[in-house]
């Protein structure tokens, strides 16, 4: 919160001096805040044993969308039927409006996925205009309405502590979220040979190298 404080006021005095009104930017002058990274990431093994606790079929379509394709837990969530057509997934980020065209022929060797692929899969005996989407009635949700946020969230938490109970792996004050999934693909596509950045819609190669950085959360093969 505070480095965006600061970056917001930064962009106030550059428009304070852009209409005359003052001549520097005292904002300048200030430090950064330092923001010490807690979450952990999520690594290719714990992935795979957080899907096989997935209970929910639409939670594994999730999933896979996610890892393939790089995006955020609100495009996932938003990305519809109507929107793959000429052999791409057409995306408008919804926190950036990034406008991404994904090949349906997308593939990360590594889990044997496949976008169009998955998109098929995402098809089943409910009509619904969403990827993701509730297949029978629970709650307040019907058959075919789309996944709400917090369900999307809380349903792969519940799935990683099986996964991580069952398999003895204690997890710190900030365990790998859905949004770990992120950086995940732009891992694992770029030890494919592709580059994340174009996938994760970013602008600089900076930002994606955060998304790059495993923060030690893999092992580093030495031969």
């Amino acid at each position: 919160m505070a480095k965006a404080m600061r970056s917001l006021l930064s962009d106030l005095m550059r428009e304070a001096i852009a209409a005359g009104w003052r001549k520097d930017n005292p904002v300048e002058v200030t430090r950064a805040a330092k923001v010490k990274v807690k979450r952990e990431r999520l690594t290719l093994e714990l992935w795979k044993a957080i899907y096989a606790e997935a209970k929910q079929p639409w939670l594994k379509r999730a999933m896979e969308l996610a890892v393939l394709t790089g995006q955020r837990r609100d495009d996932i969530a938003a990305m519809l039927f109507k929107d793959v057509y000429d052999d791409h997934l057409h995306i408008i980020q919804a926190k950036t409006g990034a406008r991404l065209r994904i090949s349906t022929k997308l593939r990360l060797e590594s889990l044997g996925l496949e976008l169009g692929e998955v998109v098929k899969a995402c098809r089943d005996a409910v009509v619904s205009k969403h990827l993701v989407h509730h297949s029978r009635t629970v709650s307040r949700a019907t058959p075919g309405m789309p996944i709400m946020l917090d369900t999307l969230t809380s349903a792969f938490a519940a799935a990683r502590d099986r996964a991580g109970k069952k398999a003895g792996i204690g997890f710190g004050e900030s365990p790998p979220t859905f949004h770990e999934m992120r950086s995940l693909a732009a891992r694992l596509h770029a030890a494919e040979g592709r580059d994340p950045q174009l996938l994760l819609g970013h602008k600089s190669a900076a930002m994606t190298a955060l998304y790059r950085d495993s923060r030690g959360a893999e092992w580093i093969d030495v031969a």
